[in-house]
C-alpha cells in the first residue's frame, strides 16, 4: 500500500497560491497599464487636476465587466475566443475580430516601445527608437526562448507590478492632496479636453485585453470548478490597475498642476515623486515607467497576436507558433513607429491609446452576445446587472469612437 506524503509538503506558500489565483488578472493589469496610460494619466492630472477621477472609474467598472465576461467565456467554452465566434457566426465575423483586436494592439504597442525607448533615452542618452529597438530583441528573446510562454509571463508581470505599486502608490501618502477635491472628481462632469478623457478611457478600459482573459485563463489550465478563483482574478487585476491609475492622476494634480508644469517629457511626469524622493525621484520614477512599459511590451503583443492566429484559424493560442509570429510583428511595428515618429514621443504617446477606440465597439458587443448565449455559457450567463453595465459600457465606447472619428477628419 503506498504511504502518503504528508499534504503540508505539497502545499504551496500562501504567496505562491495567492499569485497563482491573481496571475491572469495581473497578466491584464500589467498589460494594460503601459507608459501611455501613465502619461495619459499624468498629462489629465497636470492639466485638469482631479476632475477626470470619474472616467478612470467608470472605466474601472466597465473593464471590471467585461474581464469578467472574458474570464467566464474562457473557463465555460470548450473552444477558444473566436473559435466560438467562427462556429456561432461564421468565418467573416472571427477573422474581423482577429484583424481589429491586431490593429488595437498595434497602437498600445507603439506606445509601448517608445515609452521603454523614453526611459532610457532620458537616462543614457541615444534615440527613443534606438532604445525601442534593443527592448524590442530583448523581448522576441524573451518570447522565442520560453516553452513555457504563460509561467514565465505571469512570474514577470508579477514583478514589474510590484514595482509600479512602490514606486506610484508610496508617494500620494506623503503628498498629502485635498480630500474633498478629490471627491468631488467623482462626480461626472463636462471634460476640458475630450481627447484625454477618450485617451484615459481607452488605456483604463482595453476590451482587447478583457477579451484576452479567456485565453490567459485557458493557460492557466483553469476548468469550471476554477471559476470563482478566475473571477476573484480578474477583479484583483481592474482593481490594481484603477488604483494605479488614479495614484498618478491625483498625485499629478497635487504636485504638477499647481507648480503650473505641463507634461512635455519623462522628467515632467518624473517631478510627481520628489515630494517623496527628492532628487531620486527621477530615477525611481523612470524604473516605474519602464516597468509599466516593459510589462505591457511582451503581453500586449502576445494578445494582438494571439487574436490574429485564432481569428485566422491558424492558431489559439499564445504558445502557438503563429501567434508568436504576429507577436513579432507587432514589437516590430511598434518599433519603426517609434523611429519614424519619435519626435515628439509624447504627443504619440497619447494619439496612440485615442486611436486604439476606433476598432474596439465590435469585440465589445460580440463578447455582450456570446455571455448572453445560454446554450453556450448556460448557467453562468450574465445577470441583469452585468447586461445593464456591459450595454452602458457599448454605447460609451461607439460615443468615445465617434468623438474620435470626428477628432481625425477634423470636425
Amino acid at each position: 500500500m503506498e504511504r502518503k506524503v504528508g499534504s503540508s509538503a505539497n502545499k504551496p506558500g500562501l504567496f505562491k497560491k495567492m499569485i497563482s489565483i491573481i496571475g491572469p488578472g495581473l497578466i491584464t493589469a500589467a498589460i494594460v497599464m503601459g507608459p501611455g496610460s501613465i502619461t495619459v494619466s499624468s498629462k489629465i492630472g497636470a492639466s485638469m487636476g482631479y476632475s477626470a477621477l470619474w472616467a478612470v472609474l467608470a472605466a474601472a467598472i466597465m473593464m471590471t465587466a467585461f474581464s469578467k465576461m472574458g474570464t467566464t467565456i474562457g473557463i465555460v467554452s470548450q473552444e477558444s475566443l473566436l473559435q466560438t465566434v467562427r462556429n456561432k457566426y461564421g468565418n467573416l465575423l472571427s477573422l474581423i475580430i482577429g484583424l481589429g483586436g491586431f490593429f488595437i494592439i498595434a497602437g498600445f504597442q507603439t506606445g509601448n516601445n517608445i515609452g521603454a525607448g523614453l526611459a532610457f533615452s532620458t537616462v543614457f542618452g541615444g534615440s527613443v527608437g534606438m532604445w525601442a529597438g534593443i527592448f524590442t530583441v530583448i523581448a522576441l528573446v524573451f518570447m522565442w526562448g520560453f516553452k513555457d510562454m504563460y509561467g514565465y509571463l505571469e512570474k514577470l508581470m508579477t514583478f514589474l507590478v510590484f514595482i509600479m505599486i512602490i514606486t506610484f502608490v508610496g508617494n500620494v501618502f506623503y503628498i498629502r492632496p485635498n480630500l474633498g477635491e478629490v471627491a468631488r472628481g467623482f462626480v461626472p462632469s463636462k471634460p476640458e479636453n475630450m481627447g484625454l478623457i477618450i485617451s484615459i478611457s481607452g488605456t483604463s478600459f482595453s476590451v482587447a485585453a478583457a477579451a484576452f482573459q479567456a485565453y490567459s485563463v485557458k493557460a492557466k489550465g483553469w476548468k469550471l470548478d476554477d471559476l470563482n478563483e478566475g473571477l476573484k482574478s480578474s477583479y484583483v487585476g481592474t482593481t490594481i490597475l484603477a488604483i494605479i491609475t488614479m495614484v498618478i492622476m491625483i498625485t499629478a494634480a497635487t504636485v504638477l498642476k499647481p507648480a503650473g508644469i505641463e507634461v512635455t517629457s519623462a522628467i515632467d511626469m518624473a517631478t510627481q515623486l520628489e515630494p517623496l524622493l527628492g532628487s531620486l525621484a527621477k530615477w525611481l520614477f523612470l524604473l516605474g515607467f519602464w516597468s509599466a512599459a516593459f510589462s505591457s511590451f511582451i503581453g500586449n503583443a502576445m494578445i494582438g497576436g494571439t487574436l490574429l492566429a485564432d481569428g485566422l484559424g491558424i492558431g489559439n493560442s499564445m504558445e502557438s507558433k503563429w501567434s508568436k509570429i504576429f507577436a513579432s510583428f507587432v514589437m516590430i511595428l511598434g518599433t519603426l513607429a517609434a523611429i519614424l515618429f519619435g519626435q515628439n514621443p509624447i504627443q504619440l504617446l497619447i494619439l496612440a491609446q485615442g486611436t486604439t477606440m476606433l476598432a474596439v465597439p465590435i469585440i465589445a458587443i460580440v463578447m455582450l452576445i456570446l455571455a448572453n448565449d445560454k446554450e453556450l455559457m448556460g448557467k453562468h450567463k450574465n445577470s441583469l446587472l452585468l447586461n445593464v453595465v456591459g450595454v452602458i459600457s457599448v454605447v460609451w465606447l461607439l460615443y468615445l469612437s465617434f468623438n474620435q472619428l470626428m477628432q481625425f477628419i477634423g470636425k
